[in-house]
């Protein structure tokens, strides 16, 4: 600035009321105040934005785990519906072994008869009870593979919402932020000056 404009400035200035320079200089206050508090609002909400994007992941992951935890007691059903199954198995054999021994110590003779209504009902509630069995084993190991299916969609869910907050927080620029508020301060302090400082 030369001397001549600085002077001009300054009669300009001087000219203006106490009121009128102190709000030229609440305006240049509030501007970098503005300023600052734009570049600082943009940085939080970019923090915070992060850290939402970090809990989905972090509730992603244990969702996971909770899913492999599901199929891990589908797998325990399994081995315990099938030792099931074999002890009953074992037992029903047992059951009909004994019986045809007392019926043969006592002289009574296999497969006609009552003795062999006996033994195919026997077979039958073994069968029967072998068939329900496998029922429940199926249902059980379903529902617990359901709810490990339902845990997995609810993991991708988390992940894209995690995806979704860091695309958000990568597109908060607190620079950009910073100059929309030094535009508009600049505009309400080049309002408040008087139209004579503002000609060429």
């Amino acid at each position: 600035m030369t001397t001549s404009r600085w002077a001009d400035f300054k009669a300009d200035w001087n000219s203006m009321s106490p009121l009128g320079q102190i709000g030229v200089v609440g305006a240049i206050g509030g501007t970098i105040q503005g300023i600052v508090g734009s570049y600082y609002a943009a940085q939080s909400a970019k923090y915070k934005t992060q850290s939402l994007a970090l809990q989905y992941e972090h509730k992603r992951d244990m969702t996971l785990f909770n899913r492999r935890m599901k199929e891990s007691q589908a797998q325990h059903l399994n081995d315990v519906y099938n030792k099931q199954y074999q002890i009953a198995t074992l037992k029903a054999g047992n059951r009909e072994s004994t019986a045809r021994a007392t019926f043969a110590a006592r002289g009574i003779q296999m497969g006609v008869g009552s003795t062999k209504d006996a033994f195919v009902s026997s077979k039958i509630l073994s069968e029967i009870d072998k068939l329900t069995m496998n029922s429940n084993k199926v249902r059980a190991i379903s529902n617990k593979r359901l709810e490990g299916a339902g845990l997995g969609i609810q993991a991708n869910m988390y992940g894209v919402s995690a995806q979704n907050m860091f695309a958000t927080a990568s597109s908060i620029d607190p620079f950009m932020n910073m100059n929309s508020s030094l535009l508009t301060g600049v505009g309400n302090i080049i309002q408040s000056l008087p139209a004579n400082m503002l000609r060429a």
